[in-house]
């Protein structure tokens, strides 16, 4: 799947889910220590300021997809609000682990505990070595080195061994995607992508698509 595909299936996903949950406020009491987990990712890996924003979770909703195999899919947003900052938050999990998070900064400029980098290769590198503390997942040592001898100011894909990283720059976003490769096919992977100098979105299927061996 292409990053384009890609990218357009996730703004069809947010049109989707915003529509979903304008019509569904209610928020299922027994999923949400599951849907909480993705504020400690605000936290810990986009370094959003928590304990400035108002949390408000504005729906769930679970579904169970044939190809996750009976697994369960949950799906929600979340509303941050501060007197100067509005975001919404709209994620989901699969099998209880967050697969997908997708921040819109609807107002203001976000709270961070750290301010981020101008520099793009710097947001990409922070937000992986940050996203490897917060799962412990030593596999994303090797895509940050892969990030590290790629030109980040272009279109451009490398592939190294059994890694490909596609980078795609626009005039207001930049996005990299860590597929992993097989035979002359791709797999599951990482990708994030930022607008303006912030985080947009993030998505992790390596445990749905990557082939057993590498």
């Amino acid at each position: 799947m292409s990053l384009w595909t890609k990218l357009c299936s996730a703004l069809i996903l947010v049109v989707v889910l915003a529509v979903l949950l304008a019509y569904s406020p209610t928020v299922y009491l027994a999923e949400s220590s599951d849907a909480d987990e993705v504020l400690v990712f605000l936290e810990e890996v986009v370094s959003l300021d928590m304990a400035k924003y108002d949390v408000t979770q504005l729906g769930t909703s679970v579904t169970y997809p044939d190809w996750l195999d009976g697994l369960a899919q949950l799906t929600g947003k979340y509303t941050l609000e501060s007197e100067t900052s509005k975001i919404d938050v709209l994620f989901k999990f699969r099998n209880n682990t967050l697969s997908w998070c997708l921040m819109r900064i609807l107002e203001g400029s976000p709270h961070y505990l750290n301010a981020p980098s101008a520099n793009i290769r710097d947001l990409a590198t922070i937000f992986l070595q940050r996203y490897q503390a917060y799962s412990g997942d030593s596999e994303l040592e090797a895509m940050r080195s892969l990030l590290d001898v790629v030109d980040v100011t272009e279109n451009s894909t490398t592939v190294a061994s059994a890694m490909e990283l596609t980078v795609s720059i626009t005039s207001f976003s930049s996005s990299f995607d860590w597929r992993y490769t097989l035979d002359g096919a791709e797999y599951g992977g990482v990708d994030v992508s930022f607008r303006n100098g912030h985080f947009y979105a993030f998505g992790d299927d390596r445990s749905y698509y990557k082939p057993s061996t590498p």
